[in-house]
């Protein structure tokens, strides 16, 4: 079976765009999703809000958070801001920003279990963000945001894409700092993407917590067939060549409260600290090596080995958390622990170092997780440590919408 199939998609309209579609929900902190979506009513944000982004005593109250997504999403269906293709369609979506290009197809890819080689998933999910999910997309009845997947790409395929944009595209606008470019395929043109993409392998790059909100709409659903529209799920597939990933920087307290000379003693245990006069020269030019700032100054260190053999033990991120985080910090679960978070190189490392000089935390500026890697740990079902890659640039929230009812569910 093809792992891609096209649907009755809505693409925002040109007009709308600016007043609808935003950056991916966790682009933003708490306060900012709230600033925006009360400044502007058509905001997406006002669809994708969760419980940080409500009044305190509605926090508990999901059910009327689900309420406020749904009069959010008809808000925007009335004024006209979507342009519907009723024929099942493919899209392929292009971002553009400094130095780089990458086009994706956007379509449906089966909802698969954990475990499925069809779609291979490298991150552990939070229950109760993928609970809330779940809702949103049964009672909301549309696909929030798109899962991004990435594939081993080859000439074929790529021709197929490359000929697929010489139309004339539905969309084209601005955003966040990304140009985006979308056309429609339908008939025929869908038909030979579909072909050109194959049954081959998908990876997740960004949604996980979306694909275990799609399957568990399955799992509160038995008995329906292959062809229901909760047995495929709304993604975006970007070919392995053109993803851009970039580092995601680590922030980590000492609880135990040593000093600064007591904290490099225990450093300089694990490996040797070389002294940097900045981030330039400490920062690592390839993998194997971690960069570090303490309290105003800046070291190099080449990470020990590998704890194992698995791919996942060989990353960068694995082999400071194995041989650093873990046993001088004490940080055992870098998924929750409110001593460790994570500045994405887009943030910058001045923000990091201004953070860290806040609260005299510990700064590690790693080299970026490669797609090869990320690949490599799904292939062998591994999982990786939180915020291992952050890729970029991200689908823009609001572009594209799958509304259930339009392929036979109700809402």
């Amino acid at each position: 079976m093809s792992v891609l199939r096209p649907f009755p998609g809505l693409v925002v309209d040109p007009k709308w765009a600016d007043r609808v579609t935003t950056g991916p929900y966790d682009a933003y902190t708490a306060a900012e999703r709230v600033a925006i979506a009360e400044s502007n009513p058509y905001s997406f944000l006002n669809v994708t809000r969760s419980q940080e982004d409500v009044p305190a005593e509605w926090h508990d109250d999901v059910d009327w958070l689900i309420g406020q997504c749904v009069e959010s999403m008809q808000r925007i269906y009335d004024a006209g801001a979507y342009r519907y293709h009723d024929e099942p369609s493919l899209f392929l979506y292009r971002l553009e920003v400094v130095d780089h290009v990458q086009t994706g197809v956007m379509g449906l890819v089966p909802v698969t279990e954990p475990g499925d080689r069809r779609v291979l998933r490298h991150e552990a999910v939070r229950p109760g963000r993928a609970d809330l999910l779940t809702r949103h997309l049964l009672e909301v009845g549309m696909s929030s945001s798109p899962i991004s997947l990435t594939y081993r790409t080859d000439a074929v395929l790529d021709a197929a894409i490359a000929t697929g944009c010489a139309g004339e595209p539905v969309l084209e606008a601005d955003g966040d700092g990304i140009h985006q470019t979308v056309w429609a395929l339908s008939g025929e043109a869908a038909d030979a993407l579909i072909v050109a993409m194959g049954d081959r392998p998908l990876y997740v790059t960004d949604g996980h917590h979306r694909l275990a909100a799609a399957v568990e709409a399955l799992h509160r659903n038995p008995g329906i067939d292959g062809s229901h529209p909760l047995q495929w799920t709304q993604a975006v597939l970007f070919p392995d060549a053109e993803m851009q990933v970039l580092a995601a920087h680590r922030r980590v307290g000492d609880r135990t409260g040593r000093s600064t000379e007591d904290l490099i003693a225990a450093l300089s245990a694990v490996g040797h600290l070389t002294p940097c006069t900045d981030v330039a020269e400490a920062r690592p030019n390839g993998s194997g090596a971690v960069g570090i700032y303490v309290a105003g100054r800046w070291f190099s260190m080449d990470l020990p080995a590998a704890s194992g053999d698995r791919a996942v033990d060989r990353l960068d991120v694995s082999r400071l958390q194995d041989s650093i985080l873990a046993p001088v910090l004490a940080i055992t679960d870098p998924g929750s622990d409110p001593m460790i978070d994570y500045v994405p190189e887009p943030v910058g490392i001045d923000s990091l170092i201004e953070r860290c000089d806040a609260d005299q935390w510990i700064g590690f500026v790693l080299h970026p997780t490669s797609v090869a890697e990320m690949m490599a740990v799904a292939d062998e079902d591994g999982l990786m440590p939180p915020k291992s890659s952050y890729f970029e640039p991200k689908p823009l929230s609001g572009v594209f919408v799958r509304r259930l009812d339009r392929e036979g569910l109700g809402t």
